[in-house]
């Protein structure tokens, strides 16, 4: 009988979790995420006349992360992800994007990826969007970022999703903006070296035609 027992429990415990846990992404977010940022972590019902029901955010004043975004000289953008206590808090996925403050659409490109990260190519862009590659424990973290070819000049906001969970995840957590951000033309120069180049140039042969 105590045997018997065990099974239903076992049984139940295995209902229980194929259940549950529907539609997660242990190895990345998908594309279709890209817009909202947002988990599709569903519990299912075992009577299918019942709508599925999706997990909903942590309340973004209670997340226990950092973001941190700082200039560099080479026109690019260090971006830093944290917890606010090690000891206590990681993720096991995030999702990370660069955009223009006010909008809704990812900018950029991500670059020199840090171990267990991968790009995604959301829409309007190509590798302007990070996520995670396993279900692995992570409290530090850093990437680079290279801004558009336009606009010239830019104030850009860093959003993170951060799941450290199934039923517990934070969309949308946001960097201060970064402001003065300056356009590339192409992976390695800024705008306004190239700028400054032209002028130069152009300078030179004024002054030149003049003797």
């Amino acid at each position: 009988m105590a045997f018997s027992l065990k099974l239903a429990v076992a049984a139940a415990l295995v209902v229980t979790l194929s259940v549950c846990m529907v539609e997660g992404y242990p190895s990345g977010a998908p594309v279709e995420a890209c817009s909202a940022m947002f988990p599709n972590h569903r519990m299912n019902h075992e009577n299918s006349s019942l709508p599925d029901e999706r997990y909903s955010s942590q309340n973004l004043s209670t997340a226990p992360y950092l973001i941190t975004a700082a200039r560099q000289d080479n026109g690019k953008v260090q971006v830093s992800l944290g917890v606010t206590d090690a000891a206590q808090y990681y993720w096991e996925g995030f999702f990370l994007q660069a955009r223009l403050q006010g909008t809704t659409a990812p900018v950029g490109r991500w670059e020199v990826l840090p171990t267990g990260t991968q790009t995604r190519d959301c829409p309007g862009g190509m590798k302007n969007a990070l996520t995670h590659t396993s279900e692995t424990k992570v409290r530090t973290l850093d990437a680079t970022w290279t801004p558009p070819a336009a606009p010239a000049n830019m104030t850009v906001v860093f959003r993170v999703t951060f799941v450290k969970g199934f039923e517990t995840f934070w969309v949308g957590l946001e960097s201060a903006p970064v402001t003065g951000v300056k356009a590339y033309v192409s992976a390695t120069v800024p705008l306004k070296a190239l700028t400054t180049v032209v002028f130069s140039t152009a300078l030179m042969a004024t002054v030149a035609a003049m003797f």
